[in-house]
């Protein structure tokens, strides 16, 4: 009897429980390459490749004018909204190692505290999806 009602608890767990597809629904919209880049006050340009190759297996290269491109890989991001993710790219950075990524229809925008800081005034900018 106990291992009737042991593997009834089980089988009620496995089918309750949200699966991680649920999670990632949606997810082929989202899979893509997109490129942003802008200029600061000084005019040093700043730019980010975001390739979304599953929701949780991103790369972002970040490159800026004066030191060379930083590779964050194998990045999973975070729903912040249905239709906007977080990609922590740099945890070190804190604050300013998250990016967002949000769909409004079907445009792209990124936005985040070192999007602020390249541009301030303007917290999230049209992100462009190159393929």
């Amino acid at each position: 009897m106990k291992s009737l009602l042991c593997f009834f608890i089980l089988f009620i767990n496995m089918v309750c429980q949200p699966s991680g597809t649920g999670r990632l629904s949606g997810e082929k919209d989202w899979i893509g390459t997109y490129h942003f880049s802008a200029k600061n006050r000084d005019g040093m340009k700043t730019s980010f490749d975001i390739q979304i190759i599953r929701l949780d297996n991103i790369t972002v290269k970040y490159m800026s004018d004066e030191d060379r491109p930083e590779i964050y890989k194998n990045i999973r991001s975070k729903f912040v909204t249905k239709d906007k993710i977080s990609i922590p790219f740099s945890p070190k950075d804190k604050d300013m190692g998250i990016i967002y990524v949000e769909k409004v229809d079907n445009e792209f925008y990124i936005s985040g505290s070192p999007i602020y800081f390249i541009n301030p005034g303007n917290d999230d900018l049209p992100l462009k999806k190159v393929k």
